[in-house]
């Protein structure tokens, strides 16, 4: 309940029910009447000196200004090579073509890379380049079920063992999946 004979009491009554605390280092004592139950606690820390309280506020800042910027990682992200790398190939399960789906590329540095379609002798080609290097290998039906075949841990990047290195340059790989 606020007092409006005191607005100053009002105002630093207002900054600590939002979660301002540091509206306390500033309240006179004068200003914590025994009419408001909510302030009763601020009476010794209005005692504090000075000093205390400009310490107290520094380290309030500091707090605030370390949560915003949050904290710089240290781990070393690798820069991307460009996507220069033209994939193609052939899919086959236990040495019969792949038919129908998709076959993903998804690499453990970067991230997703792309997606092909395959069509009934198990060929794909993906439509853009890719970066260089290393990749998990996963396939996509369109109906959300596994491949008619396919073990069920080759259907998500984050299961499968499956990987291809990708050179720079033209690329056609032979994907030979075993169940």
């Amino acid at each position: 309940m606020l007092n409006s004979d005191q607005p100053e009491a009002d105002l630093v009554q207002y900054l600590l029910q939002i979660g301002f605390p540091v509206a306390a280092l500033f309240v006179p004592s004068s200003l914590i009447l025994k009419d408001l139950p909510s302030m009763l606690h601020l009476k010794n820390c209005c005692r504090c000196s000075v000093q205390f309280k400009f310490t107290l506020l520094i380290t309030y800042f500091v707090c605030l200004a370390f949560t915003v910027s949050g904290c710089e990682s240290s781990i070393a992200v690798p820069e991307k090579p460009a996507d220069n790398s033209a994939v193609s190939g052939t899919v086959t399960l236990n040495g019969k073509p792949v038919s129908g789906g998709e076959v993903g590329f998804f690499s453990l540095q970067f991230g997703m890379a792309g997606q092909a379609a395959l069509d009934k002798d198990g060929k794909f080609k993906l439509s853009d380049p890719i970066a260089p290097g290393d990749y998990r290998i996963y396939f996509l039906s369109g109906n959300g079920q596994p491949l008619r075949g396919m073990p069920v841990k080759y259907m998500s990047e984050t299961s499968s063992d499956y990987s291809v290195a990708v050179k720079d340059g033209e690329n056609q790989l032979v994907i030979e999946i075993k169940s």
